[in-house]
């Protein structure tokens, strides 16, 4: 993970390292956490997003996620989390792959654009100050 900075093309003088932006990620998603604890009796089913958060926090480590650990982070049954993760699959956001240490296991990771995406998003929140 590179901990260069980086300038967001809309404001020349924020820096943010690319650690950072994974800290971020992480914050978003454990935000989301407590929102769903704290207003239980409310459904927040936002999988796609939790996916997305996750990969791309995970992705700053260097760690390389399977489709159950991917399942576990959608916070929603088994079967919405793969019938999403499919979804994005097919249209170009993550990219499934085979484990090449273990044929059984298939590891999702978010395309090159869809990273970039994220990341441009990121730095937007992060200049905003949205989050402390």
């Amino acid at each position: 993970m590179s901990t260069q900075p980086i300038s967001p093309s809309n404001d020349g003088d924020a820096e943010v390292s690319e650690a950072e932006l994974v800290q971020l990620a992480r914050r978003i998603s454990h935000w989301r956490r407590r929102r769903d604890t704290m207003l239980a009796p409310i459904i927040f089913a936002d999988p796609e997003w939790d996916i997305l958060l996750d990969l791309y926090a995970q992705s700053g480590f260097g760690r390389r996620i399977s489709m159950s650990s991917l399942c576990i982070a959608a916070a929603v049954p088994a079967t919405t989390a793969l019938r999403c993760i499919n979804a994005m699959v097919d249209q170009g956001v993550l990219a499934k792959s085979r484990d090449a240490n273990d044929a059984r296991r298939v590891l999702v990771e978010l395309t090159d654009e869809t990273k970039a995406k994220m990341r441009s998003w990121l730095l937007q929140v992060a200049g905003s100050q949205i989050l402390p």
